[in-house]
């Protein structure tokens, strides 16, 4: 089965993979799917983690002003 998709290989401790394994039998779909889903998570949560860090670092240089989103875009 020939995809377009990228692929990687990673390499799991036995519980980790026993636990995909047990999620995408939940879900009826493969353990990749499982495991595609839970990474674009991850990287959605790091992603908010990164811009609050932004965000508060400006918060502070701006000795805790806060504006409005029509301040912000003025």
């Amino acid at each position: 089965m020939s995809t377009i998709n990228p692929r990687i290989q990673v390499m799991l401790d036995n519980e980790t993979n026993g636990l995909l394994g047990v999620l995408a039998a939940q879900r009826s779909c493969s353990i990749s799917a499982v495991a595609a889903e839970l990474i674009r998570n991850a990287l959605k949560i790091d992603e908010d983690a990164y811009f609050s860090k932004v965000s508060n670092q400006r918060i502070e240089e701006d000795n805790g002003m806060r504006y409005t989103h029509e301040q912000a875009w003025e």
